[in-house]
């Protein structure tokens, strides 16, 4: 073999080599999961993740994997029909109205489903699972200042609430989720329904967020806290309608420790509602620091590889 045979089978070694690494730092680790006394564990590069519905209202705690430092946490509460005072379509706690009591969301009867995984060359790179309730609801009757509307008296009813979760290699750093409503009994037409929820945030490792986040930044419809955010759609889906969704921060509704946030949906009848907001790390949103996701890398690899390729065959020709 002679010295130019040596270099090519050298040069396509590195070629070789050289396209795999991007296809390894993408694939190589996939996802950890697990399941355990109703809290599911997630880790991927970038990210850990703890979902709890045992013993507590729904609860996402999450945090930054490859250097832990303040958890964020996200507590489920309360879903209520308000009046929409202002008609924006957002609830103001301090100048729209709850019609009636509460919802509050139930703290022991989730039924966790299961995992179902996606797998590429045995290694997992998508996890989804749910945890789902359906629990029968007395509300009391509205007060009504206006002498010409009776007060109407609504009959209890079951409302089942899922909440859907999704995590996937190709976005490690967050965390995608839907919530479904199903069966809610309206009082008023013209009403908007919220669901309520705190933001707070701990030290790595505590079980409950019990500080306020002190950073608190509405950009739209995304809510960020430290390296931790929240990005809701403005949009859900109830059947084949699309219900207008508008997201606010403000005062709690009661002693709740945090900050809340009120996500409002427009009258959807008695259809399901279905509705996808996204959690995550703002540290690892770019991916691998460069604005590209890994599948790209892996692309551009390959065609530096070849460029390479082609320049050393050349050379050696001469």
């Amino acid at each position: 073999m002679n010295n130019k045979q040596t270099q090519l089978i050298v040069a396509l070694a590195a070629v070789v080599l050289l396209a795999s690494v991007p296809y390894v730092a993408a694939q190589g680790s996939g996802i950890e999961y697990q399941y355990a006394t109703g809290m599911v564990s997630l880790t991927t590069e970038d990210i850990g993740v703890k979902v709890t519905a045992y013993n507590q209202v729904p609860h996402f705690h999450w945090w930054n994997a490859s250097s832990p430092g303040t958890d964020c946490h996200v507590m489920f509460l309360k879903l209520f029909e308000a009046n929409d005072t202002d008609d924006d379509g957002a609830f103001d706690p301090e100048t729209d109205s709850i019609v009636g009591v509460p919802y509050l969301l139930p703290a022991s009867i989730w039924v966790f489903s299961g995992f179902v995984t996606e797998e590429q060359d045995s290694v997992v790179v998508a996890v989804h699972f749910n945890f789902t309730t359906t629990e029968t609801f007395t509300p009391t009757v509205p007060i009504t200042t206006t002498p010409t509307i009776p007060a109407q008296v609504p009959d209890p009813f079951d409302v089942t609430l899922q909440i859907r979760v999704h995590i996937d290699v190709n976005d490690p750093h967050e965390m995608k989720f839907d919530i479904v409503i199903s069966g809610w009994s309206w009082t008023y037409e013209d009403s908007i329904l919220v669901f309520q929820f705190t933001v707070t945030e701990s030290a790595h490792g505590a079980d409950e967020g019990t500080d306020e986040p002190p950073e608190f930044v509405q950009d739209g419809n995304r809510f960020e806290f430290g390296e931790g955010y929240l990005e809701y759609a403005e949009q859900a889906q109830a059947g084949e309608s699309v219900v207008p969704v508008r997201g606010v921060t403000g005062e709690g509704t009661g002693d709740e420790a945090g900050k809340s946030v009120y996500l409002a949906f427009e009258y959807f009848g008695d259809e399901t509602l279905e509705y996808d907001p996204i959690i995550g790390i703002t540290t690892g949103e770019d991916g691998n620091g460069l604005g590209i996701d890994y599948n790209q890398l892996l692309l551009m690899a390959g065609g530096v590889s070849v460029i390479v390729l082609v320049i050393i065959v050349a050379k050696m020709k001469r």
